[in-house]
C-alpha cells in the first residue's frame, strides 16, 4: 500500500498540486493514493481517485474517500507529551511540533501547516 507521506515526497518533486497514483500488484490487487497542495486540492484528488475507483468498477462504498484532515495530531512531527497512567488527557494536551517549536496563527481556512506530514 502507497503510503499518503510517499505521494507528497511525490507530487512535491514534480511541483504537482494535484497527484493521483493507481497501483496494481502482482495478484491484481488495485490501490488508489492521492494528495493535494492545499485543502481543497486534497478534496479534488480525492474527488478525481473517486471518480477512478468507479470506473474501475470498486464497490461503491470504498468509492467516497476523504483527504486526511490537516491537524497536528495527524502529524507525524506531532509529539503528545508524557503523562502518568489513568491520567485524563484532553486532545493535544501538552503536545507540541518537533519541526516547528513557535505557534504558528493560521488566518485563511485553506492553509496549514507546510511540512504536514501524514501519520499514514
Amino acid at each position: 500500500m502507497i503510503k499518503i507521506k510517499e505521494v507528497k515526497e511525490i507530487r512535491e518533486k514534480y511541483n504537482y498540486t494535484h497527484i493521483v497514483i493507481l497501483g496494481i500488484d502482482k495478484d491484481g490487487g488495485q490501490h488508489v493514493a492521492t494528495h493535494g497542495l492545499s485543502k481543497k486540492n486534497a478534496k479534488e484528488a480525492a474527488d478525481m481517485g473517486n471518480q477512478l475507483k468507479k470506473e474501475l468498477h470498486w464497490p461503491v462504498k470504498n468509492c467516497n474517500a476523504k483527504p486526511v484532515e490537516r491537524i497536528c495530531s495527524n502529524c507525524d512531527y506531532w509529539q503528545r507529551g508524557y503523562h502518568r497512567p489513568g491520567d485524563v488527557i484532553k486532545e493535544n494536551q501538552n503536545g507540541k511540533c518537533m519541526y516547528n517549536q513557535d505557534s504558528i496563527l493560521r488566518f485563511e481556512k485553506d492553509i496549514t501547516c507546510s511540512q504536514f506530514l501524514p501519520l499514514w
